[in-house]
C-alpha cells in the first residue's frame, strides 16, 4: 500500500512548494532582497489563497473556472512552460487585472500590500508588485492542476471545501512542538559550545536594523527553508471576508467502516502484500480529514508529480512542452477484482460514446446537408443552361439586326446617247 501526504491537495502547501524557484525573479521584479522576497511571498500566498476561498464562497466553482481559471491572462501565461524574463514580462502585464478580479477591488490589494510591507521592512509599492504578480502565477498553477485532474464543478466545490482545515490553527499547533523542540535543542547546543570554549557571550545588537536582519535570518533558517509552510495568519480571512465556519470538510464513509477496510486490506494500519499492495491512500495527519475518493487521490498524485518536476525553475523555454502527467487507475483504486468497494471508492462511470452512424442527430445533419447540396447543384445547372440559352438567343438577334441594317448597292451604267435617241423617237411618235 502506497501512502501520499494529505498536503498534496492543499492549495497553500502546493503553492508554497511550487513557487519556491521564483523567489529570485520576483525579488528582481519588485526590487527586494531575497530574504524580503521570501517572507513577502509567504504572506502574499496566504492572502491570495484566502481571497480565492472567499471568491468561491461568495460565488461557486463554475465562476472560479470561467471567470478566473479561463481568463485571457491565464491562457497566455500557460503558453510558457518555464520561468524566465519572457514569462515574468507577461505576468507583469496582467498583474493588476488579475489581482483586482481575485480581491474584488484594488483597495484590498493596497491594504494587503501595506500590511506585508510593514512585516518585511519594504515599501508598499514594492510589495504590491510582488503580490499582484503572484496572483497571476497562482491562477495559472491552479488552473493547470484542475484541468489535468479533470475536476468537474462538484469536485471543485469539494476541493475548496477541504482547504480551511489546512489553514486552521489546530493543524499548525499540532506540528509546532516538533519545530520548537528542534529550536530548543539548537539553542542548548549553542549555549554548551559557548560555555565549553569559554568565549564571552555575544554583545547585544545595538541598532534596530541589525536586530531585524537577525530575525529574518532566524525565520529563514527555521521555517522558510523547511518543507512545511509557515503558520497561516487569520488576519487574511478578515481582509477577504472569508468565513471558515461555513466550509465543512466532506466526511468519508470509510470512517464508519474502519474494521471492514482492515479486512479487505484498504487501511493504512493493515497494509498487506497482495492485490492492494500498491493501492494509493492518504496518510494520517493531525487535524486533517480527507475522503479516499478517486478524484482526490488523482489530484494528489498529479500535484506530487508536478512538484517533483520543479516546473517553475528558471530556465529557457523548452523546444517542446512537457506531457501532462498520467496516473494509473489501478493505483487510485481502479482495480478489476471483485472486492466490494465503499461508496466513496466507486470509480466514476462514464456512458459509452454512441457511434456516429447510430447517432440520429448526426444522420439528420448529413441528410439535410445532402439534400441542400443536391438542390444547390440542380439550381446551378438550371441557371447555367438558362444562361447559355439566353446568350445564344442574344447572338442570333444581334446577327439579325446587322442583316437588316446592311443595304444592297447596285451599280447601273447609263448611256447618254441612247437616252437622247429614245427621247427623240418618243417625241416623233407623238
Amino acid at each position: 500500500m502506497t501512502t501520499i501526504s494529505p498536503t498534496r491537495v492543499s492549495m497553500y502547501d502546493f503553492l508554497y512548494q511550487d513557487t519556491k524557484p521564483m523567489v529570485s525573479l520576483l525579488a528582481d521584479a519588485a526590487k527586494l532582497a531575497l530574504p524580503q522576497a521570501r517572507l513577502a511571498m509567504d504572506a502574499s500566498l496566504q492572502a491570495i489563497v484566502s481571497a480565492l476561498l472567499a471568491y468561491q464562497q461568495h460565488n461557486d466553482s463554475q465562476a472560479v473556472s470561467k471567470k478566473l481559471f479561463a481568463r485571457s491572462a491565464v491562457k497566455e501565461l500557460r503558453q510558457y512552460n518555464s520561468m524566465n524574463f519572457s514569462t515574468i514580462t507577461a505576468t507583469l502585464y496582467y498583474r493588476h487585472e488579475v489581482a483586482d478580479a481575485i480581491f474584488y477591488e484594488n483597495a484590498r490589494v493596497i491594504k494587503a500590500s501595506d500590511c506585508i510591507a510593514q512585516q518585511v521592512d519594504a515599501t508598499s509599492q514594492q510589495v504590491q508588485v510582488l503580490l499582484t504578480s503572484l496572483c497571476v502565477i497562482v491562477l495559472r498553477e491552479l488552473a493547470i492542476l484542475a484541468e489535468y485532474s479533470q475536476l468537474d464543478n462538484d469536485e471543485m466545490d469539494k476541493w475548496f471545501a477541504l482547504q480551511p482545515q489546512f489553514l486552521s490553527v489546530e493543524r499548525f499547533v499540532a506540528n509546532k512542538p516538533t519545530s520548537m523542540s528542534a529550536e530548543l535543542i539548537e539553542a542548548n547546543e549553542n549555549k554548551t559550545t559557548t560555555t565549553a570554549t569559554g568565549a564571552s557571550p555575544q554583545p547585544d545588537l545595538k541598532t534596530e536594523s541589525e536586530a531585524k536582519n537577525a530575525t529574518e535570518r532566524t525565520l529563514l533558517s527555521t521555517e522558510q527553508l523547511a518543507s512545511k509552510p509557515p503558520a497561516f495568519n487569520p488576519y487574511w480571512h478578515e481582509l477577504t471576508d472569508f468565513k471558515p465556519e461555513n466550509q465543512k470538510p466532506v466526511q468519508d464513509m470509510q470512517q464508519a467502516t474502519g474494521n471492514y477496510l482492515k479486512v479487505i486490506g484498504r487501511s493504512s494500519t493493515n497494509a498487506q502484500q497482495g492485490k492492494h499492495s500498491d493501492l494509493l491512500v492518504f496518510a494520517d495527519m493531525a487535524a486533517i480529514s480527507l475522503p479516499h475518493q478517486r478524484w482526490l487521490l488523482q489530484l494528489a498524485k498529479i500535484s506530487e508529480i508536478y512538484l517533483q518536476r520543479n516546473r517553475l525553475r528558471i530556465t529557457s523555454e523548452p523546444a517542446s512542452p512537457p506531457k501532462p502527467p498520467l496516473v494509473s487507475l489501478g493505483l487510485i483504486g481502479g482495480n478489476n477484482d471483485n472486492t466490494p468497494t465503499t461508496t466513496s471508492e466507486k470509480p466514476i462511470e462514464y456512458d459509452a460514446s454512441t457511434p456516429l452512424w447510430k447517432n440520429p442527430v448526426i444522420l439528420i445533419i448529413i441528410v439535410v446537408i445532402g439534400i441542400l447540396g443536391g438542390l444547390a447543384t440542380i439550381k446551378y445547372q438550371g441557371q447555367k443552361s438558362d444562361g447559355v440559352k439566353l446568350a445564344t438567343e442574344e447572338v442570333i438577334e444581334q446577327d439579325r439586326l446587322k442583316e437588316r441594317e446592311q443595304q444592297d448597292v447596285a451599280i447601273v451604267m447609263i448611256d447618254d446617247d441612247n437616252d437622247e435617241a429614245d427621247t427623240k423617237e418618243a417625241k416623233t411618235a407623238q
